[in-house]
């Protein structure tokens, strides 16, 4: 009897084996997606921002320059200046106004740039958190898979032991000995 409980067993055990292998392979398969998915649309994200920083950064300068040319009464076809440069005083004014509107420019772009970071992030949370939820969710698939395979394997085993054991006793004995 043992060898047949044996015998099903291991057949047994080896069908849950291979289902269980196909199963971890096609959820090894997805998670591999999932990860490459995750990988570039942090790349893209990523190029996004650097892009958003840039045109921030140029934006930042014009405004500069704009107060630059404003305060200082540059005329764009000849780039002189309406200020007598020898007009100490005219100049220091200039100066000093073009120090605070840079100060001012600072402060706003600063904030602006607070809440464009802010939202940013927001955006890549929304984007990236249902991608790293199925990473996640298939990793643990795929650990509970390989667990579940790794006590199969040995049920699997222990059911060849059995149907080993078991032989010996289904043998006749042709000794005569009893």
């Amino acid at each position: 009897m043992g060898i047949l409980t044996g015998g099903y067993l291991k057949m047994y055990t080896k069908k849950l084996q291979l289902q269980l292998q196909r199963q971890l392979t096609s959820v090894m398969l997805r998670h591999n997606k999932v990860q490459k998915q995750v990988g570039e649309m942090e790349k893209q994200l990523t190029r996004m921002q650097q892009n958003q920083n840039s045109v921030f950064n140029a934006s930042m300068q014009a405004a500069n320059y704009g107060a630059y040319q404003s305060i200082f009464g540059i005329n764009p076809q000849t780039g002189q200046s309406s200020i007598n440069a020898n007009d100490a005083q005219a100049m220091q004014t200039a100066n000093n106004q073009y120090q605070a509107a840079q100060q001012y420019n600072s402060i706003m772009f600063q904030q602006q740039k607070f809440m464009m970071d802010e939202s940013f992030e927001q955006f890549r949370t929304m984007q990236l958190e249902p991608l790293q939820n199925l990473e996640e969710s298939l990793a643990m698939e795929k650990a509970s898979l390989e667990s579940r395979l790794a006590t199969i394997k040995e049920q699997h085993e222990s059911a060849k032991e059995m149907e080993k054991d078991s032989r010996k006793d289904v043998v006749p004995d042709y000794t005569g000995q009893g």
